[in-house]
C-alpha cells in the first residue's frame, strides 16, 4: 500500500489525506453503522487521528455527537460528515479520547496507478457485529468474524 491515501466527499468540497498504514480495516454490521450507511454494513479503516489531514475550505465539515447512552462502548462518538452533500467521512470514538479516527473507506479515491475499486486499497481483515449481518450478505474471505465488537488489544508491556 502507498504511504498515503486520498479521499473526498461526494460533492468534492472536502478532501481527506490519510498518511501511513491504517491500524486495521474492517466491516461493521452493527445497527448504528447500518443506519449511518443506509445499507447492511459500513466499510471502515482505523487511523491514528494525527495521520488524518482534512482540507475543508468552505467549512462544510460538521460533527454530530452521538450521546454515550446510545453507543455500545458507553462513550460519546463524534460522527463527521459533509453538510453540503451528506457524505459520512469518519467517526472519532471518545473511548480513545479522539486519538483514533474510523474513516469511511467509501470516500477513498484511487491512488495513481492503482487499478480496481478504490476500496480494494484497504481490504477488510475483520467483520464486526456479524450477529446483525443480514443473511443475504456473505462473509469476506479470510476476514476474522466477531459476533460483536473485536476484543481490545492487549496493553503494551
Amino acid at each position: 500500500m502507498s504511504t498515503s491515501l486520498n479521499g473526498s466527499c461526494l460533492c468534492g468540497s472536502i478532501k481527506v489525506k490519510l498518511n501511513g498504514a491504517p491500524i486495521k480495516a474492517m466491516l461493521c454490521h452493527c445497527v448504528d453503522c447500518q443506519k449511518s450507511a443506509g445499507g447492511p454494513y459500513q466499510s471502515n479503516a482505523i487511523f491514528n487521528t494525527s495521520n488524518l489531514e482534512l482540507e475543508d475550505p468552505k467549512g462544510y465539515a460538521k460533527m454530530y455527537l452521538v450521546p454515550k447512552e446510545q453507543t455500545g462502548s458507553g462513550f460519546e462518538k463524534q460522527k463527521w460528515f459533509c453538510s453540503n452533500c451528506g457524505s459520512p467521512l469518519f467517526n472519532r470514538p471518545m473511548k480513545y479520547e479522539g486519538q483514533k479516527s474510523v474513516v469511511k473507506t467509501g470516500i477513498l479515491d484511487s491512488a495513481a496507478g492503482f487499478e480496481g475499486s478504490p476500496l480494494d486499497q484497504l481490504k477488510p481483515v475483520s467483520e464486526l457485529y456479524i450477529k446483525d449481518r443480514p443473511s443475504f450478505v456473505k462473509a469476506v474471505d479470510g476476514a476474522k468474524q466477531f459476533t460483536e465488537a473485536a476484543p481490545a488489544p492487549a496493553p503494551a508491556q
